[in-house]
């Protein structure tokens, strides 16, 4: 039997026990506040009859009479319908593997994609891949998120307002016959960096149509000063692969190759390799990191320096003059010699400094420095000419034939040609300029004022844009076309 506690009544003399201040008090502006704002608590301070015990059961003979009146509601009864026509190799309760690939701005990440009723719901690596090995990154795993996000686009869009494919389908052929006429003068591509042959051959058969059309590759994080020193350095078409796996030092200039961001799997992996030792024969790596902030690689260093961004170029003359005393290259001579460093700058550890510079002299090819995509023109061609000095291409770093299309344009021309009225079709395909394209990409003619890309593409008469989400650069286009995700597009 459930035992009632009776709490013993208030006593008249000693000691009250108040709860704030105005209880205390007791004032009549209290009083009107309290009865305003608690009823219940103000009825219980006068004495009242009605206390919290029998609002209680009040309120549970309410709710057991409202009881009778909900017997009769239930649930909507919903079937299970079978499929009218079965998924290709499905069975019931078991997985199916696909080997897919996720387009990256370096390439590509092989995959396996566990489906469910032909619905993607986990991706691994490949293991049968001999650049990954079964491993994958934060954004392949995250990437089975975005083919379900909500805020997807979903619908074709024409000034705001919903349309359809069939309309949109009449546009384009209506624009094809007015763009031909000119031989496509006039229109333009804007588009992300990845390396698709595919993309590539449907670019070759619009060429064959448009032969005067202009074709633009942007992506926030590509490095045109790394490009421009590639080309200086080793000519059109080339490309630096570093192998990690066959270098005992390696020292970055505020490169974080061990990210995602910046970094590739096989770099990781070479990278991780050198840090692992299974026999008495086996020899770990050393790394050096000089960086202006925390990252993933300066948290793997041996040896990390702070530097302020501004002053890495300035550590990389003085790294390049350490390295030039003790090889006597040439090459590098000739390059520091015609570079002057301005005065107050700032000034480093050179014991650190004269350390770091003995350990990549020691090791000639089996040596490695990098500059981060971000660092100018100068730093990219001082680390060549220091690789150079150290022997380290052909070992460490290898240069590979990678083939560009000769009339592939900068968004910095694009937007000449929007400024000076030469474009009247814009396809953006990806990416949102609109949001990260770089501020003041040229100046006005009249007002000599810097203009963004959300003022340049204002003054293109038609645009149509090809996107995951209805962004800020959907918003100033003619036209928005949902793209599909890289698992939608198997086939």
């Amino acid at each position: 039997m459930k035992r009632v506690f009776e709490h013993p009544p208030e006593p008249l003399t000693g000691k009250k026990y108040w709860r704030s201040l105005g209880e205390l008090s007791d004032t009549p502006e209290f009083r009107e506040w309290l009865e305003r704002e608690f009823p219940a608590g103000a009825a219980q301070l006068e004495g009242d009859d009605w206390s919290r015990r029998g609002f209680l059961k009040l309120m549970g003979a309410s709710m057991a009479l409202a009881g009778f009146g909900l017997n009769s509601c239930r649930r909507p009864e919903a079937h299970l319908v079978p499929f009218t026509k079965s998924v290709e190799w499905t069975i019931p309760g078991k997985f199916l593997y696909y080997a897919t690939a996720m387009p990256r701005r370096t390439g590509a990440i092989p995959l396996i994609a566990t489906t469910v009723d032909g619905r993607p719901i986990k991706l691994e690596g490949n293991p049968l891949h001999p650049v990954s090995g079964g491993a994958t990154d934060t954004f392949a795993q995250a990437s089975v998120l975005d083919l379900y996000d909500p805020a997807r686009s979903k619908r074709f869009v024409e000034r705001g307002n919903p349309s359809d494919l069939a309309s949109f389908r009449a546009y384009i052929d209506k624009l094809c016959s007015q763009v031909a006429v000119k031989s496509g003068d006039g229109l333009a591509f804007l588009v992300e960096e990845t390396h698709s042959p595919t993309r590539e051959r449907l670019r070759a058969e619009l060429e064959k149509i448009f032969p005067k059309m202009r074709w633009c590759v942007y992506d926030p994080l590509l490095s045109d000063a790394e490009n421009y020193a590639t080309q200086v350095g080793f000519g059109a078409n080339t490309r630096l692969v570093p192998h990690f796996e066959r270098a005992d030092v390696v020292l970055a200039l505020d490169s974080d190759f061990l990210d995602c961001g910046q970094g590739d799997l096989a770099s990781v992996r070479a990278f991780s390799s050198r840090r692992r030792v299974s026999a008495a024969k086996d020899t770990m790596n050393r790394l050096y990191v000089v960086e202006n902030r925390f990252t993933l690689t300066g948290a793997m260093a041996d040896h990390r320096l702070r530097c302020p961004a501004s002053q890495i170029s300035v550590f990389a003359h003085a790294l390049a003059g350490k390295i030039l005393a003790a090889t006597k290259d040439a090459g590098l001579g000739s390059l520091v010699a015609a570079l002057k460093v301005p005065a107050g700058t700032a000034t480093f550890d050179d014991r650190w400094l004269s350390e770091a510079a003995n350990d990549l002299v020691a090791k000639p090819g089996a040596s490695l420095v990098l500059a981060g995509p971000n660092q100018p023109r100068v730093v990219q061609l001082l680390v060549y000419a220091i690789n150079s000095a150290l022997k380290n291409f052909g070992a460490t770093l290898v240069v590979r034939e990678f083939p560009r299309n000769p009339r592939t344009t900068s968004i910095l021309q694009l937007a000449a040609d929007i400024n000076e009225g030469r474009i009247s079709q814009l396809f953006i395909l990806g990416g949102d300029p609109v949001y990260n394209a770089h501020r003041g990409l040229v100046s006005d003619q009249s007002t000599k004022l810097p203009l963004d890309w959300v003022d340049l593409q204002k003054k293109v008469p038609e645009i149509v844009r090809l996107g995951y989400y209805e962004d800020a650069t959907s918003a100033l286009s003619r036209w928005h076309v949902p793209a599909a995700h890289y698992l939608e597009s198997w086939g």
